[in-house]
């Protein structure tokens, strides 16, 4: 059977207690206070349950005793420490606080409530009687608790039929929050061990260099990564100025990051020469933070940094090739251009009569060498202007050009071409007046590539549209419309690449060099604007490019 409590009120300020009341509340707060003491002198679970358990049957004057704690992820109580109990059964033995059948454990769990039997032999609750085995008679129960949760039981016991005061209940209640605090505070120091160590392990083993310094570019911290890199051990280099890591032409670079650190917060994947220990000379992509303390105030930097010295070899002999290559194309180029001139004019001065007449077959070659060699010279120019454009030789000289003018000008020289296929291009702009600042002859070559490319894919009597729009204050956006087969979704963005042909959808044999576009791309962008393409197969393709309105940060003259 269990006894029922009355509710423990505190006293107001107007009690007055007797001499014995006053000696009773003073042994019951020694008593909570060497309890807490106990309780919170260490961070290590086991210690706090034992000795929590001892002084608290000491001080009721109990021999035996246990404690619980509550196993959240499976839902029972175990028992974690025992004083005065033998049974392996009892101790091994867990208490499901989800199951049907009631246990002491669940009650108390439940309730939050102590749980008091004056006689266990004669209450049902009791029934495994491993306890009883042991000579246990009386027992009493009280939750483990912090913040109102419950963390596990506490249980003191007799061998002898005992009546529980409720001075000794208040008492094992207090205990059991005391231990509850203290339980929580070290689970919580356990986690945040836990979580450093793991950090810790990360930051050590590393691929990436991590360092901290101090304030003054002292050293704090040298992880693994930082070792492999840079061949010091970090007993070498902790306390050591930053400075052993960069050759004595960059030192002023360090005070130069302390300060845009300090100014805008950090800095991202800053590339930098740094040296070894051996003297070799390395590249890395660095990142800087600030580190401060529980007031925000910066009291060091943390470094972070990969390895790029191969990236960066790469890089450079890519430089070279490309330009061996360009050089190549160039100079190819030149040498293919003189006899192609020379054919060319060759085959128009006898189309024109000049070597004499001519029969139906031999016109009928001559303009086939004539097509072929317009083409050849087209497909020379364009190497020739790709490899200006990467060479950084062609030169941007904007004006204030008149584009609905200029986009009607472009559509009439291509409108031969057009009408062999039947199809109308057309100009319509809401603004006749619009202009841009740009290269005339730039801007020229984009909308040939464009417009003769919607004419080139877009089938007989199909049609292509010009428009002219203000996409804001500062761009006009130009867009070239087409009713040919469209471009697949996945090859939109590839497009603009050197050499690049779509897949033939309309089963046609486009012809072309696929340099186009990325002229087109390359000049547009040289002028601060943007090209892309919007595309739905068998709807037509749209290719939009924009252009600066006015000139860029023009200065206003003073009037004489």
């Amino acid at each position: 059977m269990s006894e029922a409590l009355p509710a423990l009120k505190p006293s107001s300020p107007a009690t007055h207690y007797s001499k014995d009341q006053l000696t009773a509340r003073s042994r019951y707060l020694t008593a909570l206070l060497t309890v807490a003491e106990v309780a919170t002198q260490s961070l290590d679970i086991e210690k706090i349950l034992n000795d929590t358990l001892d002084k608290t049957l000491e001080i009721l004057g109990f021999d035996v005793g246990f404690v619980r704690t509550l196993d959240r992820q499976n839902k029972n109580m175990l028992v974690r420490v025992a004083r005065g109990l033998r049974s392996p059964e009892f101790l091994a033995g867990v208490a499901p606080i989800g199951a049907e059948r009631r246990n002491v454990s669940r009650i108390v769990f439940e309730t939050k409530e102590p749980y008091i039997c004056i006689d266990i032999r004669k209450n049902p609750i009791y029934k495994n009687r491993s306890m009883e085995q042991d000579g246990v008679i009386s027992t009493a129960a009280a939750p483990v608790m912090s913040k109102n949760r419950v963390l596990g039981i506490m249980v003191v016991g007799s061998r002898r039929l005992h009546r529980f005061r409720k001075r000794e209940i208040k008492l094992l209640m207090a205990f059991g929050s005391q231990l509850g605090a203290a339980l929580e505070n070290a689970e919580l120091y356990q986690e945040v061990n836990k979580s450093k160590a793991y950090v810790e392990n990360l930051v050590e083993n590393a691929a990436d260099l991590i360092i901290s310094t101090d304030l003054n570019d002292r050293i704090l911290t040298w992880n693994r990564g930082a070792e492999v890199l840079f061949g010091y051990h970090k007993n070498e280099v902790v306390g050591k100025h930053l400075a052993i890591l960069l050759p004595s032409e960059r030192f002023h670079e360090l005070e130069e990051m302390r300060a845009k650190v300090q100014i805008s917060g950090a800095l991202r994947d800053i590339e930098v020469r740094s040296k070894r220990k051996d003297g070799v000379m390395i590249y890395l992509s660095l990142s800087v933070s600030p580190i401060r303390d529980l007031q925000g105030k910066i009291v060091g930097f943390l470094r972070i940094a990969k390895d790029i010295t191969e990236k960066k070899r790469y890089e450079r002999r890519l430089k070279e090739l490309d330009k061996l290559k360009s050089d190549f194309v160039s100079n190819v180029s030149h040498e293919l251009r003189t006899p192609l001139t020379s054919i060319k004019g060759s085959v128009e001065n006898m189309l024109d009569g000049l070597t004499g007449s001519l029969n139906e077959k031999q016109i009928r070659y001559l303009v086939r060498i004539k097509s072929n060699t317009d083409r050849l010279s087209r497909l020379i120019n364009d190497l020739l202007d790709l490899s200006r454009i990467e060479s950084g030789r062609v030169e941007v000289r904007p004006t204030r050009v008149p584009l609905t003018a200029l986009a009607e000008e472009v559509a009439e020289h291509l409108k031969p071409l057009a009408t062999e296929k039947l199809i109308r291009i057309e100009v319509p702009s809401p603004d006749p007046s619009a202009t841009v600042w740009a290269d005339r002859d730039k801007v020229t070559q984009v909308l040939v590539n464009l417009i003769g490319n919607a004419v080139k894919f877009t089938p007989q009597e199909g049609k292509v549209t010009v428009a002219l729009e203000k996409s804001d204050h500062d761009y006009v956006q130009i867009s070239v419309a087409d009713t040919g087969p469209g471009i697949l979704p996945e090859e939109t963005n590839k497009i603009f690449s050197k050499f690049y042909q779509v897949t033939n959808i309309a089963k046609q044999k486009p012809r072309g060099s696929g340099l186009g576009l990325a002229i087109s791309k390359a000049l547009v962008e040289m002028h601060g604007g943007k090209i892309w393409v919007e595309s739905e197969v068998g709807r037509g393709s749209t290719f939009y490019f924009t252009l600066p309105a006015q000139q860029p940060f023009k200065l206003e003259m003073p009037a004489s």
